[in-house]
């Protein structure tokens, strides 16, 4: 006779891991767990908007390269990374070893990524376009086989539904707090060191990068637990994944709610320094002004979290975005040059910003136990590779912003003259264009098919189908 549990192998692991997760009425992750699982976002934040607002015009500006040059590098390296995403994502589900699945890959992405950021924040003197192309690929595919590799590993920390939403807020938490930290550096060594220049600042963000990556990843190596692996992979097969988008209903909400959620805060940010120093006659207003719309988006992440658990995650993204949507209006009748009228109401503005990004990632490890339940497999690092592909399309295309400014008439080069017409079609710009896309977001999310009940319900199916399909491999190697 054979002792069946011994038999059942890493099946019977997975289906002990998902009923412990079940049975559990209350969370199962520790503050400090979900604490050491976020810290590595706080360093990877600084490829976002810290690179464009200082890097890119230092090479510009510090080093003399051409505008148009580095914009087609950017612009290109993001294409790269449409393409690579995906192939990142299966091979991430597609790893076996004793380590697991997801702590290599992001093991892996550490010294890339710091001598990516340590060559392209830190530059000689001579340096290159090719020199900028070079670095700034690599830091950008670094960043996404970490990016990926880390979601993926936070999503299948948990079963819970709603813990799901407090694992990825609190990781949305973390990435804000990053940037905010990065961006206010140059901000402190000036303060410190009136005259530091721009090497003198971009540096420092390099240095702070390099050094907290290791530090944090390693925090998360050491005191995260990654789920025991599925005993089955699936193969890279570009026609099912075309066949996977088009048959899961739920995906395809996500997907183009993720591409529209990207497109309005692109917008946004790509108009907000024309925003401030030509429609409200703010010019030197900006870097206050921003670090406080992001600091609200910070502090307010925790309520969103909360909301969540009372009103489910898409419809607190739909509230969030109902919020922002009723606010932006507002702003076209707020008074010209008023520093502190123009700053609480950016304050009040701020407050949405976090909500957006961690509910659809909470969302989508809900998709993924749709179609776990279906095949078998747990590819959260393809899915999520897809939800990272659309963020990215989308900020990508919110340069389209550009293109109507020139109908209304407005220049945003130094010493252009524009028009109070070509001003107020700036403002009208900013606002109404977001919010279309916001509103179409709410149209999209406004009746998801998964909900926590819905959601309780598959896990408890492929609980029940791992369990029989462990009894089966038990009982065969019985007989």
């Amino acid at each position: 006779m054979v002792d069946s549990s011994s038999q059942a192998g890493p099946q019977c692991a997975q289906s002990n891991w998902m009923q412990g997760r079940l049975s559990m009425t209350g969370f199962t992750l520790s503050g400090r767990t979900i604490a050491a699982y976020v810290l590595p976002t706080a360093p990877l934040a600084a490829l976002g908007l810290p690179l464009v607002v200082y890097v890119a015009p230092f090479y510009v500006s510090g080093l003399g390269l051409d505008q148009a040059q580095v914009g087609l590098v950017l612009i290109v390296a993001r294409l790269l990374d449409l393409l690579i995403d995906p192939i990142i994502g299966w091979a991430s589900d597609t790893t076996r070893t004793r380590w697991g699945r997801r702590r290599p890959w992001l093991t892996a992405a550490v010294p890339f990524f710091v001598i990516g950021v340590f060559l392209l924040f830190m530059p000689p003197a001579g340096a290159t376009i090719g020199w900028f192309a070079a670095w700034i690929i690599l830091s950008y595919l670094a960043y996404s086989v970490a990016t990926i590799s880390h979601i993926a590993w936070g999503a299948e920390l948990s079963g819970h539904y709603h813990e799901r939403s407090r694992v990825q807020g609190w990781r949305e938490f973390a990435g804000i707090a990053g940037f905010l930290l990065v961006l206010a550096l140059p901000v402190l060594l000036e303060i410190f060191d009136p005259h530091a220049t721009i090497v003198d600042k971009v540096s420092l963000m390099g240095w702070f990068v390099c050094i907290s990556m290791p530090i944090t990843v390693l925090v998360t190596l050491l005191y995260v637990p990654e789920p025991p692996m599925p005993s089955t992979a699936h193969k890279l097969d570009v026609g099912a994944a075309v066949k996977l988008i088009a048959g899961n209903k739920a995906l395809r909400k996500l997907l183009l709610a993720d591409l529209l959620q990207g497109l309005a805060p692109g917008i946004t940010g790509s108009l907000f320094i024309f925003m401030i120093a030509y429609y409200f006659q703010l010019p030197k207003a900006f870097s206050i002004v921003l670090f406080i719309y992001f600091v609200a988006g910070l502090l307010f992440v925790p309520m969103w979290i909360k909301l969540s658990y009372k009103i489910s995650k898409h419809r607190t993204l739909c509230a969030a975005l109902l919020y922002t949507s009723a606010l932006m209006p507002i702003l076209l009748f707020l008074p010209k040059g008023e520093f502190w009228i123009i700053m609480p109401a950016f304050i009040l503005f701020g407050v949405g910003y976090g909500a957006g990004g961690f509910l659809l990632r909470s969302i989508m490890a809900d998709v993924i136990d749709i179609d776990t339940l279906a095949t078998g497999s747990e590819r959260s690092g393809l899915f999520y590779s897809l939800l990272v592909m659309t963020n990215k399309l989308g900020y990508a295309a919110a340069g389209l912003a550009y293109p109507v400014l020139s109908i209304v008439g407005f220049d945003g080069r130094p010493g252009a003259v524009n028009s109070p017409e070509a001003i107020n079609g700036l403002g009208l710009t900013f606002v109404f264009l977001p919010l279309l896309f916001m509103l179409l977001t709410v149209w999209s999310m406004w009746n998801f098919p998964i909900d926590e009940f819905k959601q309780r319900e598959v896990r408890e199916a492929i609980a029940r189908k791992r369990e029989a399909a462990a009894a089966e491999i038990a009982a065969m190697k019985i007989d």
